[in-house]
């Protein structure tokens, strides 16, 4: 049996609870890989010993993402989050560091908003950095053979405005949750002409990727 804190109180259960995040396809896209990831995780990841885990596909959307992460957060209690995202500029799997009180992005989220130099929380700090263990995960990735690497920050779109607003809602409500956003590359069916000499990723290593990234973040939750 496994014990967790949240807040000021132990409390013993026999699993971890792991909630996993996707996204909608946005910016005119059919696909968000990562919305296909969350249809598949609730049954091909669910094996994983130690866990109870939930996936959920989030709206594209400054203000829809951060209610339906809020619901989330107070219906499942998760003890761990993992947030996805798709980063159409990359063929390996980055972990990021911190999460950046600013919203920032020439594109429209899925509601047409466009937003430039808002901040996510006027009140809030400069930044939230990842309560996830990235350098543990990063090892065990490279050790399955899957491309990762570690990036600084999440951007200023939607990815980082659900990364941060989360964080500071956990902060802010003094819950022991640890969370981080992973951002995933395109899969190869999306790649066209112009990338030449990509790979993207295929969904079964990007569940594999999932697994490994599960596993690491759960078997660490005795160190906070």
């Amino acid at each position: 049996m496994m014990a967790f804190r949240r807040g000021d109180t132990d409390v013993h259960f026999p699993y971890a609870r792991v909630l996993l995040t996707g996204f909608t396809p946005y910016d005119g896209a059919a696909i968000n890989p990562t919305e296909r990831l969350m249809r598949l995780a609730s049954e091909a990841l669910a094996d994983i010993p130690g866990i109870r885990l939930r996936s959920v596909v989030l709206d594209t959307d400054y203000v829809l993402c951060e209610q339906q992460f809020a619901r989330a957060l107070d219906d499942f209690a998760p003890d761990i989050v993992l947030a996805f995202g798709l980063s159409r500029r990359i063929d390996a799997i980055r972990l990021e560091r911190i999460a950046i009180n600013v919203d920032d992005a020439a594109i429209a989220d899925n509601s047409g908003r466009v937003r430039r130099g808002s901040k996510i929380a006027p009140d809030g700090p400069v930044g939230y950095w990842t309560t996830l263990p990235i350098d543990a995960i990063r090892r065990a990735l490279e050790d399955a053979g899957i491309p990762v690497r570690i990036s600084n920050h999440a951007g200023t779109y939607v990815c980082n405005h659900l990364t941060y607003a989360g964080l500071h809602r956990i902060a802010t409500q003094g819950l022991s949750t640890r969370m981080g956003f992973i951002h995933v590359p395109p899969l190869p069916e999306m790649l066209g002409e112009k990338d030449a000499g990509r790979t993207g990723m295929d969904m079964a290593t990007l569940l594999r990727a999932a697994r490994v990234i599960i596993s690491v973040a759960v078997g660490h939750l005795s160190a906070y």
